[in-house]
């Protein structure tokens, strides 16, 4: 299992409302889980900023995420991104998990 933690910052509030707003009504949120593999796509506000947005994505695998990569809806949502100039720090952690 991969978790990719997504930290997005942008410019201002509005600009963070208008980019969550953006990605509701594309569809990203549901395309994305609805893929094979995906375990967790959930989008959070951190406690005291008013300009940043935390994407957890988990994966059953890196190989499943690099497919999500090449989707519609994750180019779409590059360029949800770049119309409101936010910038992405990403974390990645693979878990082992035996039985």
């Amino acid at each position: 299992m991969t978790n990719f933690y997504v930290t997005y910052r942008l410019p201002d509030p509005a600009a963070r409302e208008g980019y969550m707003r953006e990605v509701l009504d594309s569809g990203v949120i549901e395309k994305s889980r609805a893929e094979d593999g995906c375990i967790r796509y959930e989008y959070f506000y951190p406690v005291g900023s008013d300009t940043e947005l935390f994407l957890w994505e988990q994966w059953e695998s890196r190989d499943h995420q690099k497919v999500h990569c090449q989707t519609e809806h994750f180019a779409a949502l590059g360029k949800i991104k770049e119309k409101y100039g936010a910038e992405t720090k990403i974390l990645i952690e693979d878990q082992i998990v035996s039985e």
